[in-house]
Order: C-alpha cells, then structure tokens, then sequence
C-alpha cells in the first residue's frame, strides 16, 4: 500500500512540474484514489494540480457522487471538497460545452422565476436562446414570463420582426436594409426604383420593415428595388412626423422646387411648370395599427405611353413635440 501511495504522490509531482508531457490531466481513479487516503496528498493539493492540469474526466452526476463518497472515505474537511469540486467544474471540458450551450424556453422560464433580471440577462447574453419565433406574440409571452424590455429587446429586436402582410392586392416587393442600416438613427430614409408601365399608376406601401405594392392603374410595375435604412415609424401619429418625399428620376423633388396642394389628406407634389393637373407622385402617413405599427404610402403615376423607370425618394424625422397646425387661411375675423 505504501508503495502505492509513493507512485500516486510522484504521478502528481510530475503533472505539476512537468507540464509540457503528452497528457499531464488528472485522471478519476488517481483522485478518487488520493481523496480516500488522507495520507496521500492535501484536498488543496490536489484542487491546485487540477487546476494547474486539467481533468481527463467529464463531471456527470455518477462521477460527482463517486468524488464525494471517496471525500468522505477520508474524512475530507466540506468546505475543502467544495474548492475542489468548484475548480474541477471549471477545468471540465464537457462541463464548460454544457454551460455555453442555448437554453431552451422552458429554462429561460425556470430562469426568470428563480434569478434576478439582471443575472438572467448576463447568461441569456452569453448563451442565448434556443426556440424563439422572431414576432410580437413571442415578445409578450416573454413580458408574461416577467422578462424586462431590455432582454426582450435582445431576444426579439422590434426590427427583425416580420410585417404582418398586408390584405390583397397587395403584394410584397424587394426591401433591402441599406449599407448604413441603423434603428437608432436620427433619420429614415427609404429608396425605390421600378419601372412602371404605360399610362399606369402605382401605389407602394412601406409600413414597419417591409414594402408591398398594388397596381392602381393599368399593369403592375417591374423591376422593383428598394432599400431602407430603419424601420418606419411607431406609435407616432402625424402630427409628430416630418416627412418629405419625391422623384429623382424624373428630376422632380418637394419642396422649393415643387408646388404642393392639399387633397384629400394626401400631399400632392407637381413638377415645376408642368402642364398637367395630376400629380406624378403623392404621399401620405398611415397612422398606426394595433400594434403601433406606422407606415407610409406612396403613389407614383406614369402618364407616358411608354414604359419608364422612376426613382422615389422618402425622407422623414420623429419629432419631440407635435407639428403646429396650418395658419388660417381667412385673415382677420375669418375672411378674405
């Protein structure tokens, strides 16, 4: 037995200062081994070979009831068995894959009733979650699990959610996040490109992140692209919306170089000096739905007899404090 214990004793000295050999781990029978026979090394010994070396063993429930049994066998002070346990979990290979795996829903609900918002969001960051449905009704089930906005936020960015589609004749085009995309940022932007058929009117919706569009007049239009750099307002009516929009191909543009009209709650926008009383384009914001969403429709006209491709420019801000109304248009006692 003596001798026994001399070889276990010189394998741990030469896993400490031999690092460098093929495979310096310690392995279970040599610490179950040394663990029951006090005379053999110190606990805190053996927690520091194992934290200078490593483990060849996966700490499963057997093997963790297999290190505890030999602990008691030889009278290991709790408190000491405790450190070794804590630096084995930490040198488990196995053990560590484990830990950095996604967490199923069930766990991230076990989770939110155990730990506090901001422990769960420290492991849901490193791990992540497994099972998520990128939608709104994900987002409130886990309000409904007591999770706080900010980890839902990151669990189910409002800007990856999809757009419900719209009812037909809608149909949903090509929208493309732009190089530049950024929720965040202080100014949307959104840009179409379609050629639109002969003597045709064309309406496209862009509500939240997604574009759809419906033929109004004559054929549908083609080649449809469009690129957007955040998504389009919520929970804003439109009082709180400074918005502008026009063609860049055709050279026609808002403001000083167009003449606006209001009808209808639209705005129209006409060609300096044109000749004709339709607009080739005209706008309007969509207040929001149920679930906040906004969105802006966008009508554009081809009154050529021949196919042409236009480029629609929309721009808007959210404002702080709502827009003040339109001045009266009677002077003084309400006449002219």
């Amino acid at each position: 037995m003596k001798a026994v214990r001399l070889l276990f004793l010189a394998v741990f000295s030469l896993a400490i200062l031999f690092a460098q050999s093929a495979d310096t781990r310690i392995a279970l029978q040599d610490l179950l081994d040394a663990l029951a026979d006090p005379e053999v090394a110190k606990v805190p010994q053996l927690s520091d070979s194992i934290l200078r070396n490593g483990i060849q063993f996966d700490l499963k429930d057997e093997v963790l009831g297999k290190i505890l049994d030999a602990g008691r066998q030889g009278k290991r002070d709790p408190k000491e068995m405790a450190t070794l346990i804590t630096v084995a979990l930490s040198a488990c290979q196995d053990c560590r894959a484990r830990y950095l795996t996604p967490m199923s829903l069930e766990e991230l609900q076990t989770l939110l009733k155990r730990f506090t918002p901001e422990a769960v969001s420290r492991e849901v960051r490193a791990r992540g979650v497994t099972g998520l449905e990128m939608s709104g009704a994900t987002a409130n089930v886990l309000r409904a699990w007591g999770a706080k906005e900010d980890l839902i936020a990151f669990l189910v960015p409002d800007d990856k959610i999809p757009t419900i589609p719209l009812q037909p004749p809608y149909q949903m085009a090509p929208l493309s996040r732009a190089q530049e995309y950024d929720p965040a940022a202080k100014e949307g932007w959104l840009r179409i490109s379609a050629e639109l058929a002969p003597s045709s009117q064309t309406e496209f919706f862009f509500k939240h992140n997604a574009l759809f569009v419906k033929p109004l007049q004559g054929e549908e239009p083609k080649q449809v692209q469009a690129y957007f750099n955040k998504p389009a307002p919520r929970n804003k009516t439109a009082e709180f919306i400074d918005a502008e929009c026009g063609l860049e191909s055709p050279a026609i543009a808002c403001g000083q170089e167009a003449k606006d009209e209001k009808r209808g709650g639209l705005r129209s926008v006409l060609p300096k000096n044109t000749k004709s009383k339709a607009a080739l384009i005209e706008y309007s914001y969509a207040a929001p739905d149920g679930d906040g969403r906004a969105g802006f429709q966008i009508t554009v006209a081809n009154p050529e007899k021949t196919a042409q491709k236009y480029s629609v420019y929309l721009r808007w801000r959210v404002l702080d404090s709502p827009k003040p109304p339109p001045p009266s248009l009677g002077g003084k006692g309400g006449k002219r």
